[in-house]
């Protein structure tokens, strides 16, 4: 443990970035506003935070970014707000934060051992004497918990030479960090963290102004994610895990007495043994109440997932197992999953989702509010993406840019991540055998009348232990083009003329085949916030 004298030595350098960052912030508010949002629900989807956790956010300043992080977590999770300065800390309290205790310190020592599931902070991380400041985060995370910072980009080209000139320029006398990734890396890992990623985070600088941030943030992503020219991010993400055993147990999220036991969820499987326990255990466990069923549908995998499903199908009534014969495909597998369902809604998902069981709340929310359906979204303002493949994202990005052209403006309606009335799903002509059903999952619905609405999710590329996709960029692309190419002749058939819609403009209501809308309304999809 770190003892007062080693922590005296790190917060001078932690005071002077907590002061020169407050002042940066307050000079560009609103487009700080926006960047504070962006990074407050970042940690929601990295850390897929559930309520109750304890967070501690280090250099919390005058409580800009805590007042963003509790909004987004809805004022569920009481967070610490350490401040180096009485007045900083005052002004954070006369914001009255819900669930949020603003303190001031001379010594992080004072905090008790492993009191947090998460420590977090903005421009704080990458100082001097972060070896140091590393072993105290340690000390005060929980076994399993994690730390997520957002620090300057160290791989910018001509950084160091950037923050000299500037430093020179302002006669600016802070301490001049010039560490490159791979110690920052070494420092992590030499104090005992584990799953490290260090990753370009966020292309647009502040200064551009809050309307330039708002309208670009979705049209860099791909350039963002590009292998070189995400060196040029203003920022990064450090992020990394204490190890141990995580003792957390997930709350009932289950809000809406109206849902309660109408959600049927359908699930392809195909060679998922590995997922199945804890997706089940997970699905149950945050949102039993509504769950009138699981289907799992076992499309002619040769691992044990028959086994494993039928197994957890004798433990509990609501596991049903459907085993598929041949031919394989996930667009056969969704068609039969979804005529076998009994809920009045159907929740559609992947097995893969088991990390973000979490963010599902958001959907039944909306769904609760009225809306017909809700889409999760990979590619809003609020998403966040970790490890997903450029050659993916490149596909993905190119078939949404003709569906915007073409159709009508969404962001994302080929990720396998809906919920929607029941009615919708069974009525609707799946065309495709394979990945592309997921596409007419999500358009065929919105040209056909319905509001769906798409909120924000995360994306996290599989880890070792959950097995390995089948999707295939290269065997599924001409499918995407194709399935498109077929909703698009048939809204010209129907009558549609050239793009239908604008932002948040309505699309004509026109039937695709096989779907015959039940509640109709005049369509549009509304963007997640």
């Amino acid at each position: 443990m770190l003892n007062g004298p080693h922590c005296a030595s790190y917060l001078p350098y932690l005071q002077r970035q907590e002061s020169q960052r407050e002042q940066r912030w307050a000079r560009r508010a609103g487009a700080t506003e926006v960047k504070l949002r962006w990074r407050a629900f970042a940690v929601q989807h990295c850390f897929h935070v559930v309520p109750g956790e304890r967070i501690l956010e280090l250099g919390a300043g005058t409580g800009l970014w805590t007042e963003n992080l509790s909004r987004t977590l809805r004022h569920e999770n009481p967070i610490t707000a350490v401040t180096f300065s009485t007045e900083n800390a005052e002004r954070g309290r006369a914001r009255r934060i819900p669930n949020v205790q603003f303190i001031t310190t001379t010594n992080l020592d004072d905090l008790p051992d492993e009191s947090f599931d998460y420590v977090v902070g903005c421009r704080m991380l990458c100082q001097e004497q972060m070896p140091e400041l590393l072993a105290s985060i340690y000390r005060l995370l929980k076994p399993g918990g994690q730390t997520l910072f957002f620090e300057s980009n160290l791989r910018f080209p001509g950084r160091r030479v950037w923050r000299k000139l500037s430093g020179m320029v302002r006669n600016d006398e802070s301490p001049q960090f010039a560490a490159s990734v791979d110690q920052v890396a070494y420092a992590c890992s030499h104090q005992g963290f584990t799953h490290i990623d260090i990753k370009p985070y966020d292309l647009l600088p502040v200064w551009l102004g809050e309307k330039a941030l708002r309208g670009l943030q979705a049209k860099t992503l791909l350039i963002e994610h590009a292998p070189v020219a995400q060196n040029f991010c203003t920022d990064m993400f450090v992020w990394a895990r204490k190890p141990g055993p995580v003792s957390r147990s997930l709350p009932n999220l289950a809000t809406n007495p109206a849902l309660y036991d109408s959600v049927s969820v359908v699930v392809p499987c195909h060679n998922e043994a590995p997922n199945l326990h804890r997706l089940v255990a997970r699905l149950l466990e945050c949102y039993g109440p509504y769950i009138h069923e699981i289907v799992l549908v076992n499309d002619n995998s040769v691992d044990d997932t028959i086994d494993v499903a039928a197994q957890l199908s004798a433990e509990d009534p609501r596991v049903r197992l459907i085993n598929r014969s041949k031919p394989n495909g996930v667009g056969l597998a969704l068609r039969d999953g979804y005529r076998a369902a009994t809920g009045s809604y159907i929740l559609s998902m992947d097995c893969d989702f088991v990390e973000i069981v979490s963010d599902f709340r958001a959907l039944f929310d909306k769904v609760a509010e009225g809306y017909d359906g809700a889409i999760g979204s990979r590619f809003s303002h609020d998403s966040i993406l970790v490890n997903y493949p450029f050659l993916k994202l490149l596909g993905n990005r190119a078939v949404h840019a003709l569906i915007r052209l073409f159709l009508t403006y969404v962001r994302d309606v080929t990720n396998n991540l809906k919920l929607y009335r029941a009615d919708i799903f069974k009525d609707m002509e799946i065309e495709s055998p394979h990945f592309s059903a997921n596409l007419e999952t999500g358009l065929k619905p919105l040209l056909a009348g319905y509001r769906l609405k798409e909120v924000p999710i995360s994306w996290i590329n599989r880890t070792v232990g959950m097995g390995s996709s089948s999707f295939d960029i290269s065997k599924v692309a001409f499918d995407y083009w194709r399935a498109l190419y077929r909703i698009w002749r048939k809204q010209r058939e129907d009558g549609g003329s050239g793009p239908l819609s604008s932002n948040r403009a309505v699309v004509q209501p026109s039937v695709q085949p096989g779907l015959q809308p039940g509640r109709r309304s005049t369509a549009h999809v509304v963007q997640g916030e």
